[in-house]
């Protein structure tokens, strides 16, 4: 892939998921300021069962990611063709056994899930799986063959629909109107995509030796995504067992704002991996071959990835207390989890690092160990050290107390799977340690800022933020002096290559490179 479409390719999709991740913001906004925070919660609480859905297809989706690059190089139609249908096989035969087993199982005892839903709900969460499944395994091959576009108009047709539809049936059916939009959304989004991808995704499953062998060249990444989205969730998961509904429906403001941060990094190395792939075994399996664009990625989000966790850390707390003002509970927790977004946005660019030069068996032991270690510290952090006093303070210590515990465990991971990263591209441990002081350094920066910053403003007697003036100063002083910081750490980076990669201007006049010359690395 040249550099230029790559950058291209990146942007367009991230501006596409920040676009539908906006729209599902303005949903969740919107509907918490129409709803409430119980029946928020209890929102949040099915759309855990709906991540956890992704489960069902046992690594048949990272095997597609994996193997389908490979047999494109390789050139034998027949054999894609195949592997393409053994795939859909597994989709459709998993995701059945899993939806009729989940349904059963809870229709079978008494849980919150069914208290508030009741079994249409529940069915309906359930469909909504089965379709955001097959989606994915079109969206695969799709990104396989180059065609980001499509990808990324299922993503905006599945945000917009569920919002608008969601929103519109909000005032008359309550939380069941964010359910049905977003069942009409998943619906339409797949019917389009599936019109878009004639030629390139089969439509008639069929077994073959491949659907095993997909399942087990996928199980370790599945192993490793498996616990990422554990990790992700297993705060909510915790608040919802130990600290209830309604802490739930405070900590939604939380969840919805790492979110929105995290699609610009998941965005990036979305579409990073099957390049990382395709050079790599075009290089012959050598590392060098990756270590340029793999670490130009990583130390470039760094930055933009700390800069922008500063600046959500000042605007939170005034922005829930216009907007979402019965939400106030959770704008702390919002501040704290702004900053785990550098740990997941390096957690997540390690994993498909690590994948792509085949490391895949080291990923299970970081994902195992950092899954459970992650549980302790939030079992902790609800266990311990919290005040009797009403349900709103509870919920409100409780969920902060989370947010730091699950802050400290991004953090961790970020840096576990880098350490094993870096390693693989061939780094030596010196290096590997400068490294890694250079990627989180930025973060650091940031954190000290935003907190100092946050202490010097002058707060209103009685209110939850800052005056505007005093907000504005201080976005801007952080912008600034953290600009300045970071400046020596970016340098030698290659920010001009990148502006001129990514078609903008660039203040000094650009001479042409001579034919045949060779482009510069990516």
């Amino acid at each position: 892939m040249h550099p230029r479409k790559f950058v291209r390719d990146s942007l367009g999709f991230a501006a596409t998921q920040y676009v539908a991740r906006g729209l599902l913001m303005i949903r969740t906004v919107v509907a918490a300021r129409l709803l409430g925070a119980f029946p928020i919660g209890a929102w949040n609480a099915l759309q855990l069962v709906m991540d956890y859905g992704a489960f069902s297809t046992l690594g048949t989706q990272q095997g597609l990611d994996q193997a389908v690059p490979p047999r494109m190089v390789e050139g034998d139609p027949a054999a894609l063709d195949r592997l393409k249908r053994a795939g859909l096989f597994n989709v459709l035969v998993l995701n059945a056994v899993f939806a009729g087993g989940a349904l059963a199982w809870m229709l079978s005892r008494d849980n919150k899930l069914l208290d508030f839903w009741g079994p249409l709900g529940t069915a309906l969460a359930l469909a909504c799986i089965v379709l955001v499944n097959l989606s994915y395994y079109h969206s695969t091959l799709l990104r396989s063959h180059g065609n980001i576009g499509a990808v990324s108009t299922w993503y905006f047709l599945q945000g917009a629909i569920g919002t608008i539809v969601g929103l519109a049936l909000v005032p008359a059916f309550g939380a069941w109107g964010l359910l049905v939009g977003w069942t009409l959304g998943n619906l339409l989004a797949l019917t389009v995509t599936r019109v878009q991808s004639r030629g390139l995704v089969p439509i008639v499953p069929r077994p073959a030796r491949e659907s095993l062998e997909l399942m087990r060249i996928g199980l370790p990444m599945f192993v490793f995504t498996t616990s990422s989205v554990v990790l992700r969730s297993l705060d909510r998961l915790i608040v919802f067992k130990f600290l209830g509904t309604l802490a739930l429906g405070y900590y939604s403001v939380a969840v919805m704002a790492l979110t929105f941060m995290l699609y610009l990094p998941d965005s990036i190395a979305y579409v990073l991996y099957p390049r990382l792939l395709r050079d790599y075994r075009a290089a012959g399996n050598d590392p060098s071959a990756i270590r340029v664009p793999a670490l130009r990625a990583t130390r470039a989000l760094s930055a933009v990835v700390a800069g922008v966790s500063g600046v959500g850390f000042l605007l939170a707390r005034p922005a829930v207390a216009l907007v979402l003002p019965k939400f106030l509970p959770g704008a702390t927790a919002v501040r704290i989890v702004c900053f785990g977004v550098a740990g997941l946005a390096f957690a997540n660019l390690s994993s498909i690092v690590l994948m792509t030069l085949g490391r895949r068996t080291v990923l299970i032991p970081a994902a195992v160990a950092t899954t459970v270690l992650g549980a302790a510290l939030d079992l902790w952090a609800v266990q311990h050290g919290i005040a009797p006093g009403s349900a709103g303070m509870r919920a409100a210590v409780g969920i902060t107390r989370v947010a730091w515990a699950t802050l400290a465990n991004y953090t961790l991971t970020g840096g576990t799977l880098l350490w094993l990263a870096t390693a693989g591209l061939g780094l030596a441990p010196l290096a590997r340690v400068t490294e890694l002081a250079r990627l989180f350094a930025p973060l650091a920066i940031a954190m000290g800022l935003a907190f100092g910053l946050d202490r010097l403003a002058l707060h209103v007697p009685g209110a939850a933020g800052v005056p505007g003036s005093t907000l504005a100063l201080s976005l801007l002083a952080f912008l600034a002096a953290f600009s300045l910081l970071t400046a020596p750490i970016l340098r030698g980076l290659g920010l001009k290559q990148l502006v001129m990669e990514f078609n903008l201007p660039w203040p000094r006049r650009r001479t042409p490179a001579p034919r045949g010359a060779e482009a510069p690395p990516a």
